[in-house]
Formats: structure tokens, C-alpha cells, sequence
């Protein structure tokens, strides 16, 4: 019978760094050892990730699916009705998700992922509104507003991915959003995970290592970031490690991109954690 004690390597890590725009969640990446492959749906990643050693796909939707119209938001306050004139829906469909999953679906079935060390997601924020927007398409609903029943069959839909995603024996790098949600009753604020529904829940489980990453200025006043690795009282609350000895912020500022692994997460992760990685 396995004993835990008797483990050693042969772990994978799930990391999610979650955190606003501009904390340095792309930047990351860099600092990841071993080969690294991508899927980027945020249209600010390149920019972040240009000279990086990274092979990638891009997700992004185009122009032609995506419906200009203003019908369902244009209306008389007085009313509730659509202005005379407004045009009706265009007839487009979008297909980003699609793209993923065939993408995603025979690669998996080549063994594609096998020569990699990472598998990252950046970030599932807009990887999630690739869902929606087929979701709504298939209910014959794009271009208009979402409703709860949306929200429910997404984050249901991102968490069975999810589920299947982290079970791969590879490294799971992804990064994603924060929101603010306020309760009706108690009005008291919570920061959560920007995901719709069941993936609130489940995503935080299917992780093993949820930071908060932020920026802010050292003693001499130069820019600083890092990533918070345990919850604060009134912040992020799904934050937590599976990484023993880390601080409860530490530094991840990269000095050197041209030495970036010897900086950020990446260090961490090969003075701390020892996961199941190829030598780089």
C-alpha cells in the first residue's frame, strides 16, 4: 500500500496567481522553469511576454464576431423599450471557445502536452468569456445582457474543465481577476475570484496554490512586486500554499529578464517546492 511519506517528486504544481491588471501576473511566466507552452486569451499578454521563451496560441476574438449592435442596451429609461431605429442583431457567432477545445482536444490526443514542463492559461478571465459569449450564442441570446441562469451554465462549464485541466500530469500555471461582491443583507464586502457561478467555489479546489500578486514600491522607491501566499483579514480570502516555508509576501520582482528564473515564482519553486520538472 503507497505511504505519502515515501513520495518523492513526481508532483505537479497548480498554481493560480490572481491579482489586478498591471501586479505582474504575465511577467511570471518569465520566471517559470522549463519549456512552456500557452494559451492567451488576454489581449495584454504579449506585451508582457515579448522575447520571453514561450511557445504559445493565441485566442483572441476577431472582428467580424462581434455584434456592434446596441439593441438590449439602447433603451427608453421612461419606457423600457428600444429606440425607434435601432438596428437588429447581426447575424455572428463566436467562435473562440471552439477554436480552444479542437485546439486543445487534438493536441491531447497527439501527445502534444507531453513535451512540455507548463501548461498556462492566461488568463482565465477572458478564457471564461469565450464561454459565455458561445453559451449565449447557442441560446440564441449574443449581444445581449446575461442573466443568472448564464452565469450558472458557465462557471459549471469552467469548472469541469478546470477539473480535467489540473488531473493532467503537468504543470498548471493561470492567472485570473479579481471582483468585489457586496451582500444585500449583511452589505458586507468580499473580494472574490472574477469567475461566474459553481467556478467561484471550485476553482479555489482545484489549485493548489492560490496567490494574490501585487506591486508596489520598496525603501528607495523603485517598483516592487509580490505575491501575497496567505489570506489577510479583510483581503482575497482563497488565498493559501501547498509550498512549505514560504513568507507570507514575498518578493517576485524580476531584476534580469534575461536571468529571469533566477527571480520571481520560478525561484521559489525550485528552492522551495522541487516540483516535476525537466531540467530547463
Amino acid at each position: 500500500m503507497p505511504n505519502a511519506k515515501d513520495v518523492v517528486g513526481g508532483t505537479y504544481e497548480r498554481i493560480l496567481l490572481a491579482g489586478r491588471t498591471g501586479s505582474g501576473k504575465s511577467s511570471q511566466i518569465w520566471t517559470l522553469p522549463g519549456r512552456k507552452f500557452a494559451y492567451i486569451f488576454d489581449p495584454n499578454s504579449l506585451s508582457s511576454l515579448q522575447g520571453c521563451d514561450l511557445d504559445y496560441e493565441l485566442f483572441m476574438p476577431d472582428v467580424l464576431d462581434v455584434d456592434m449592435t446596441l439593441k438590449g442596451f439602447n433603451k427608453n429609461p421612461a419606457t423600457q423599450k428600444t429606440y425607434v431605429g435601432d438596428k437588429p442583431k447581426r447575424k455572428v457567432e463566436p467562435v473562440v471557445f471552439n477554436k480552444w477545445a479542437d485546439h486543445f482536444n487534438g493536441q491531447y490526443d497527439k501527445g502534444f502536452f507531453d513535451n512540455y514542463d507548463w501548461l498556462i492559461f492566461d488568463s482565465i478571465t477572458f478564457f471564461e468569456k469565450s464561454v459565455m459569449d458561445r453559451n449565449l450564442f447557442i441560446n440564441n441570446r449574443y449581444g445581449d445582457i446575461e442573466d443568472i441562469a448564464d452565469y450558472r451554465i458557465v462557471g459549471s462549464k469552467i469548472s469541469e474543465i478546470f477539473g480535467t485541466i489540473t488531473a493532467m500530469r503537468i504543470n498548471i500555471y493561470a492567472t485570473g481577476h479579481l471582483s468585489q461582491f457586496q451582500d444585500e443583507k449583511t452589505k458586507k464586502l468580499s473580494i472574490e475570484l472574477k469567475v461566474a457561478g459553481k467556478a467561484k467555489t471550485m476553482l479555489p479546489l482545484q489549485f493548489s496554490n492560490i496567490w494574490l500578486a501585487r506591486v508596489g514600491e520598496d525603501e528607495k522607491g523603485e517598483r516592487r512586486y509580490e505575491i501575497r501566499t496567505i489570506p489577510e483579514p479583510r483581503g482575497f480570502q482563497d488565498v493559501r500554499s501547498s509550498i512549505r516555508g514560504l513568507k507570507p509576501d514575498e518578493d517576485v520582482t524580476i531584476k534580469d529578464f534575461a536571468k529571469a528564473k533566477d527571480y520571481g515564482i520560478g525561484k521559489l519553486l525550485m528552492t522551495k517546492a522541487k516540483p516535476a520538472l525537466k531540467a530547463a
